[in-house]
């Protein structure tokens, strides 16, 4: 794999030496990932939110890039969080101060994107968003954001499933030299199909609050439910039956929005739902 793309120096400058500086594949991925998603939602946030809070598209463009600030510092801190929860018997005793070193890697989806939503709704309470719409509106860019960062996964040889002789492939920066399944571009197929879909079927779920957001988590927590499978296999058992603790999110996770959908669709079962564009 190419977990690095780029090495520049090392260089003397000024009197002195610099570098090698090294270019990660896996950074600039999350860095892509981050970077597109909030920019199409800031496009949505100033056509379709900043007239309900009465500010111009330039203002509601530009607030939420300021969203996407904490939103950014709020997932790594919870992709990091969860990951120290997980594997907490690494950080016991004189290796406790190895949980604040996030550049040296360890980082969980599930953490990640349960502190971007706990970010965005403190945001939004402080600006007047509506939290339906928004969360809404931005799900389907999360399953992009999700695809982009995934070929990271795979550039940088991490997050790969369990040995296969006939359909696994190496990758020199795991931690043996077996063949492993490319998990991640499992997900990362399954993820930009979800980003379609959702971009397709938004258009008439956007009527109904919570209910595309409900639906995105539905469909991602069956589709890593499922690739958890043949993700590689751990001595843990988390919640008795589940092979890993993102699979148990997973679980968890499609049980409550699929409660959630029913209950939204139950909800506007006799009532005419209000355009909300």
């Amino acid at each position: 794999m190419y977990p690095r793309l780029l090495t520049l120096g090392p260089f003397h400058l000024l009197g002195h030496d610099f570098g090698p500086l090294y270019l990660y594949s896996y950074g600039l991925c999350m860095a892509l990932a981050l970077g597109f998603s909030i920019y199409l939602f800031a496009r949505d946030a100033g056509t379709y939110i900043a007239p309900k809070v009465k500010i111009s598209y330039e203002q509601g463009f530009q607030k939420a890039f300021d969203l996407g600030v904490w939103v950014i510092i709020c997932s790594i801190l919870g992709a990091r969080l969860f990951y120290v929860l997980e594997n907490h018997d690494q950080f016991t005793g004189s290796g406790w101060w190895g949980a604040f070193r996030i550049w040296e890697g360890g980082l969980v989806y599930y953490g990640g994107l349960f502190g971007a939503v706990a970010a965005g709704a403190v945001w939004m309470h402080r600006e007047k968003w509506s939290y339906s719409y928004a969360f809404d509106l931005v799900a389907p860019y999360i399953s992009l954001g999700q695809a982009i960062g995934r070929m990271g996964c795979f550039l940088n040889g991490c997050c790969y499933g369990n040995v296969d002789e006939h359909y696994g492939m190496v990758f020199p920066g795991g931690e043996d030299q077996l063949p492993h399944l490319p998990t991640q571009l499992w997900e990362l197929g399954g993820d930009l199909f979800l980003f379609f879909f959702l971009i397709w079927i938004r258009k008439r779920t956007i009527r109904y609050p919570w209910l595309t957001f409900a639906l995105y988590g539905f469909t991602y927590g069956i589709l890593r439910f499922v690739i958890e499978f043949w993700r590689r296999s751990w001595d843990k058992h988390y919640l008795i039956i589940f092979n890993s603790a993102s699979q148990a999110v997973s679980g968890i996770l499609i049980a409550v929005s699929l409660g959630a959908m029913l209950w939204i669709l139950l909800q506007n079962r006799k009532v005419k739902p209000a355009k909300r564009k």
